[in-house]
């Protein structure tokens, strides 16, 4: 009797409420939420009241930080790490979550660091290339050897006129040196590379060496002598422009040749000597040809070389060294009476210093750096694609 009227309370309260306004509640229906209940996407009130920021999503603010992030990337490939780093910063505040900017960001950083920029500036060495350019250098090469050959010029022209007074021999030579002056130039305003002046006064001199050797080789004299040797220089000095002109060839290149014209010639006077015949024209004669083949042989061997005037003065002062082995070995090994074999010795010696001097010179014009040339620079596949880095350099 004692506990019915507990097991009654008990059963009240188990009683279920009355339905919400609206109809009854299915059991599987959500919850009714009330107006002022904040949604799962506006803006978390914190414990003072303030309101949070949201995760950032696209709008005006993130299309000027794109734009940012454009002219950054642009400015790290540019290698204004600077400027890079100043927009990159930008972006990422506007939009810490960007998928790129923070690491061309970091790499900015690291390339302003003096120890990266050291070896960056000592890896990414400039691929020096072997075509030559203008030269000023070249122009006063030009000015100064034409002058001296528009003096000489006017010398031999009043020479062959016959001037009786030493007045006219300089007002002559004035002029002559004047006009090539003046010619060299006003010709060369556009510009002149140093194989270009260098084919052109090795064609002045040259001409001159031929014009001498022909007064032997024809057995001239008088005034035509003076006019072979007039008309030597100023053939030489054409051929030598028209060679500039159109084969444009670099300051090794017209070494070489000149080198190849003056052993050969050096070489056959050499051999020639040991010959008991004293007929100078026979021997003028030859030279002008052995000359005239070498420097057209090595002329084209040089067309397919890219080769320096260091290496060639290098393989030069070995067949010089070479002919004075081959001359100081044989005169140790004979007396003074042994002229045949001292001639034959030191021409041996020429061909073997050349020979030598070009072996040991074959890396002369290689690049001498240890490390390759080498930069690393971010590149992508268009301004939406992929991003990485580019490595760029000449192994």
């Amino acid at each position: 009797m004692f506990l019915a009227p507990f097991v009654l309370a008990v059963l009240v309260a188990a009683q279920p409420g009355p339905p919400p306004r609206g109809g009854p509640a299915s059991p599987g229906a959500a919850a009714p939420v009330a107006p002022n209940a904040p949604s799962a996407d506006a803006p978390a009130l914190t414990s003072s009241g303030s309101v949070s920021a949201p995760p950032l999503v696209a709008s005006d603010e993130a299309c000027a930080a794109e734009s940012d992030y454009a002219a950054g990337f642009d400015a790290l490939v540019r290698g204004e790490d600077t400027r890079a780093l100043e927009l990159l910063e930008r972006v990422l505040l506007v939009c810490p979550r960007h998928p790129y900017a923070p690491e061309l960001a970091r790499l900015a950083r690291t390339r302003l660091e003096p120890g990266a920029r050291l070896a960056q500036d000592t890896l990414a060495r400039p691929v020096v290339s072997s075509v030559e350019g203008p030269s000023k250098g070249a122009r006063a090469s030009l000015t100064i050897v034409q002058t001296l050959h528009g003096i000489t010029q006017g010398i031999l022209l009043c020479e062959i006129s016959n001037c009786q007074d030493t007045r006219a021999y300089v007002a002559v030579s004035l002029l002559g040196g004047g006009a090539g002056a003046a010619i060299s130039l006003l010709a060369t305003r556009s510009g002149l590379t140093q194989g270009q002046a260098a084919a052109i006064n090795s064609g002045t001199v040259w001409g001159f060496g031929f014009g001498l050797a022909s007064i032997g080789s024809f057995d001239l004299d008088g005034d035509a002598s003076t006019g072979a040797v007039m008309a030597g220089a100023l053939g030489f000095t054409g051929l030598g422009i028209l060679v500039a002109e159109l084969a444009r060839p670099t300051a090794g290149q017209v070494s070489l040749a000149n080198s190849g014209g003056l052993w050969s010639g050096v070489v056959a006077a050499l051999l020639m000597g040991t010959q008991n015949d004293s007929d100078t024209r026979a021997f003028f004669g030859i030279e002008q040809g052995v000359v005239g083949a070498g420097l057209l042989t090595f002329a084209l061997v040089s067309r397919n070389l890219d080769i320096s005037r260091g290496r060639v003065l290098l393989i030069d002062a070995g067949g010089l060294l070479g002919g004075l082995v081959g001359l100081s070995a044989l005169f140790l090994a004979f007396d003074d009476d042994h002229g045949d074999a001292l001639l034959v010795g030191t021409a041996v010696g020429v061909v073997a210093g050349l020979g030598t001097a070009t072996f040991l010179t074959r890396d002369f014009d290689a690049s001498d750096d240890d490390a390759p040339a080498v930069s690393v620079v971010p590149a992508t596949l268009g301004r939406h694609g992929g991003l990485g880095l580019a490595v760029l350099g000449q192994f």
